[in-house]
């Protein structure tokens, strides 16, 4: 059995990196400005270069940019779904 995280959606490009430290240590940013990204289920479209490239390192060559505007257009979405919803 594999330990290897499939990426799926934004929470799992998180979790390919580890902690939110790491995430914050590779895009030098603050913890609290990954957490936001977290939070908010988006990593801004400039930070993605550094991510391909740290997983590319790391041997995932699964994270590229055509899979991160596959998991963004998905994101987008369905918070788009849920904002119609709302105003339903």
């Amino acid at each position: 059995m594999s330990n290897i995280i499939p990426i799926t959606d934004m929470q799992s490009v998180f979790l390919v990196f580890g902690k939110l430290a790491d995430v914050a240590r590779i895009l030098n940013v603050g913890h609290s400005t990954v957490s936001e990204m977290r939070r908010r289920n988006n990593i801004p479209v400039e930070y993605w270069p550094r991510l391909v490239e740290e997983a590319e390192r790391m041997g995932r060559s699964d994270l590229t940019f055509e899979k991160m505007v596959e998991i963004a257009s998905e994101a987008a979405r369905k918070q788009r779904l849920i904002k119609q919803g709302a105003a339903a």
